[in-house]
């Protein structure tokens, strides 16, 4: 008796799925009973989304535009920063950079990497502002990338 069952022990265990197949055999993890389950106080930290946070952005512009021009383009982009209520902002120009591939047509492009403290709702903003087409002025912002720290 003491043989079967150690033999019983040893067995895999079968899923219900693999039961109805034949004889596949589950290999998924044992369940694991949950915090609450186990008498530990599940306790969320719930961020506010208004919360400043930092992020770094990229933005490629033409390279043939002159420097009022492009220095105009970064002041309206700080312009709305600021008005969303960036608390930091930097601007590091890096100048005419050759790019990787050809971007719309321009194999070099003029970068310009921006650090910023703000709310989420004002970098959304900006990348709205951006991905929107302006009629009847030529857009010279080539491409635009944000990430979060």
């Amino acid at each position: 008796m003491a043989s079967t069952c150690a033999s019983m022990m040893a067995a895999p265990v079968v899923s219900s799925r693999a039961a109805t197949r034949g004889t596949r055999v589950s290999m998924r993890a044992t369940v694991v009973q949950g915090r609450r389950a186990a008498g530990m106080q599940v306790v969320a930290k719930v961020r506010d989304s208004a919360m400043p946070s930092s992020y770094e952005a990229i933005f490629l512009m033409k390279p043939g535009v002159e420097d009022s021009v492009r220095s105009a383009e970064v002041d309206q982009l700080k312009a709305i920063f600021m008005d969303g209520g960036a608390t930091e902002f930097e601007v590091t120009d890096r100048g005419l950079v050759q790019n990787a591939y050809e971007i719309k047509g321009f194999p070099d492009s003029h970068q310009y990497m921006m650090h910023m403290t703000c709310p989420p709702a004002t970098a959304k903003k900006v990348q709205d502002f951006l991905a929107t087409p302006v009629i009847g002025k030529e857009p010279i912002v080539l491409r635009y990338m944000f990430f979060k720290q």
